[in-house]
């Protein structure tokens, strides 16, 4: 996952998916879209407003889960000047979570700054696996073991909350740059005794889970992550609200609009 300025939004993709009761998480088909703005800069980081939206959809294809992912953020600088980024961010994983294909592009002003595609592979539950990179040029990459996918890392992260637990780490593979997976820190806070009125919309009919993602390079002795995410997190998979934090400045999401997706009848 490329966390940084322009593909921050990603990480979305690794804690958006639903499940709808205790047990082992049941993804519910789902899409969302976010308006983002500019929630804090440090000084000197040159941005002096930014503003946008992100969508995001999860489907069930039968074989396995498809995500889309897609942000636009219109960036302000200090200095003067504008940039339009934009990522536009496509998964598949199989439902054993042992296959995987991605497909990543980030443009700046309506040029290509990044273009990825590939595959991923692992030996089976809790093995090592390898990555197969098409794009930007072909190259494998080792996975090590007890790497997981984005939705297998979903599951679990969803699992551990409704078992009361308070605390979950893996290294989470997802293909969205070529520096390889991430070590995932996340801490679960105490589950909110608020139930939010269905009438509103069904899926946030359920208290909700303050989260906190923490991303580091694999195998490096940096204190401080990548990349960081907090979340308002139903048990449903739906983030009322997202916090994403970069080294510089932050960036909040607020949920604008929601709707369910059909079960497929596979």
């Amino acid at each position: 996952m490329a966390w940084r300025l322009i593909s921050g939004s990603v990480a979305l993709g690794m804690a958006l998916a639903a499940v709808a009761q205790a047990g082992p998480a049941d993804l519910a088909p789902h899409r969302a879209v976010y308006s983002m703005g500019l929630a804090s800069s440090k000084s000197g980081s040159g941005i002096a407003a930014a503003s946008g939206t992100m969508s995001y959809q999860f489907d069930d294809s039968c074989d396995g889960w498809v995500v889309e992912n897609r942000i636009a953020i219109n960036y302000a600088y200090t200095e003067g000047g504008q940039v339009v980024s934009t990522t536009d961010f496509i998964t598949w994983e199989s439902k054993d979570g042992l296959h995987y294909k991605f497909r990543l592009r980030n443009t700046r002003d309506g040029q290509v700054t990044e273009d990825i595609e590939g595959t991923a592979d692992l030996k089976g539950k809790g093995q090592g696996g390898v990555a197969r990179f098409l794009r930007p040029e072909p190259m494998t990459m080792a996975l090590p073991k007890g790497t997981l996918f984005p939705t297998e890392h979903t599951v679990r992260l969803i699992d551990t909350a409704l078992a009361g637990g308070h605390s979950f780490w893996r290294v989470v593979f997802d293909g969205s740059g070529t520096e390889g997976p991430y070590e995932v820190n996340a801490v679960i806070g105490k589950q909110s005794q608020t139930m939010p009125a269905k009438a509103v919309n069904p899926l946030l009919g359920s208290p909700s889970w303050p989260m906190r993602l923490a991303f580091f390079p694999v195998a490096t002795i940096d204190a401080l992550p990548n990349f960081e995410m907090g979340l308002a997190y139903h048990p449903n998979g739906v983030a009322r609200e997202i916090v994403q934090t970069f080294k510089n400045f932050s960036l909040l999401g607020r949920l604008e609009s929601l709707e369910s997706l059909p079960r497929r009848s596979c």
